[in-house]
């Protein structure tokens, strides 16, 4: 074991309070060993942080990190109009040199603004899952499914590879990935699909992770075709469970937000995407009273311009208060967690977020 010590900063504490204090860290794990004054002594190497704010590092609970190459790439717009006239046509011409690359640049960029743990959606995950193992941080990894505008043949195999990658990936690099099943979102991928897969995936043990009333326009046709709710169409496709997670949840109403708090299934927050493309902004604050989970992610660069948790951690209360009626009920305590929440010191993850890149699944 080598170990480093970061010395005289400014150590937040789990309960939130700040304390002058050195960290010991396990380089080899990468665990937090102790929290104490004056371990330089004891370890390998040291770090001086005087003057610094020493935090664990943050989660980001859904990214496409790979999308940093197309920042600023389509402006103005909103998501559906996004996604199919200026972000899937340009994703159909990127290899999978393109991808890794991207997703290189993309990590630099979240380790730079403390991030050392992704939940990431996206496609050729084998780049993806080899520069996570190069740049040395945990991610939960999982190939995006869309079958609209797609044959039988083409959309079956979408959902198979997505399978495939998930089994094939888990607990590599040295157990710091672990993966999901990812539909892309509701409207995206048929019923007829996801009632076939879901199965599969449950049987293997894998989660399920994938974007829910981002939109109204994610909304209006699931309650027009179904007459129900999306989260209760997912509900009866077997999509809530305690180990999945959903992205945004802007547009949830009252039923919706029980159905997640009684399945115990989180929601990823996402500020800054849902302000850039107009989508909305999601009800946090009668979420977490609900009881359920709720972390933060940045989204792709695409759809926020950059990846700093940081920033998502300042935009939450802000969007918060641009509603009329909200102020008051974003206090700035309940803002900082958002900020600096941290997990118990051994797990160095933002608390909200950990559970998204927990261990691998089990064989």
């Amino acid at each position: 074991m080598t170990t480093l010590a970061i010395t005289d900063g400014q150590v937040l504490r789990p309960d939130l309070t700040v304390t002058t204090a050195d960290v010991l860290v396990d380089q080899d794990t990468g665990e937090i060993r102790e929290i104490a004054p004056e371990l330089a002594a004891d370890a390998d190497e040291t770090l001086d942080a005087a003057g610094s704010l020493v935090t664990p590092g943050f989660v980001n609970g859904h990214c496409h990190v790979a999308m940093t190459l197309l920042r600023g790439y389509a402006d103005d717009k909103p998501l559906d109009a996004w996604l199919q006239e200026d972000i899937w046509p340009a994703e159909g011409e990127m290899t999978p040199e393109d991808v890794r690359i991207g997703a290189e640049l993309g990590l630099l960029e979240l380790i730079k603004s403390g991030t050392t743990a992704v939940a990431d959606m996206y496609f050729h995950v084998p780049e993806v899952a080899a520069a996570v193992e190069n740049a040395g941080v945990r991610a939960r990894l999982g190939h995006g499914i869309v079958t609209v505008g797609k044959d039988d043949e083409a959309a079956r195999e979408d959902a198979q590879t997505s399978l495939e990658i998930a089994r094939e990936y888990d607990g590599a690099a040295d157990g710091r990935i672990s993966t999901a099943f990812k539909p892309h979102s509701l409207t995206t991928v048929g019923g007829e699909y996801l009632e076939e897969f879901i199965p599969k995936a449950r049987e293997a043990g894998i989660p399920v992770h994938y974007h829910a009333n981002e939109t109204e326009a994610e909304v209006t046709p699931i309650v027009e075709e179904h007459g129900q709710r999306p989260l209760e169409y997912a509900a009866e496709h077997g999509m809530l469970e305690p180990e999945d997670f959903v992205a945004h949840g802007v547009h949830v109403d009252d039923r919706e937000i029980d159905l997640l708090a009684e399945a115990g299934t989180a929601v990823i927050h996402c500020p800054a995407s849902n302000m850039k493309l107009g989508s909305g902004m999601a009800p946090v604050q009668r979420m977490r009273e609900a009881g359920v989970t709720v972390g933060l992610g940045t989204d792709g660069a695409a759809s926020n311009n950059d990846l700093s948790m940081l920033d998502e951690a300042r935009d939450r209360p802000c969007s918060a208060n641009s509603r009329p009626t909200t102020p008051a009920r974003c206090p700035p305590r309940p803002s900082s967690r958002w900020r600096l929440e941290a997990a118990p010191t051994r797990s160095a993850s933002s608390r909200a977020g950990s559970r998204l890149v927990r261990r691998p699944i089990s064989p």
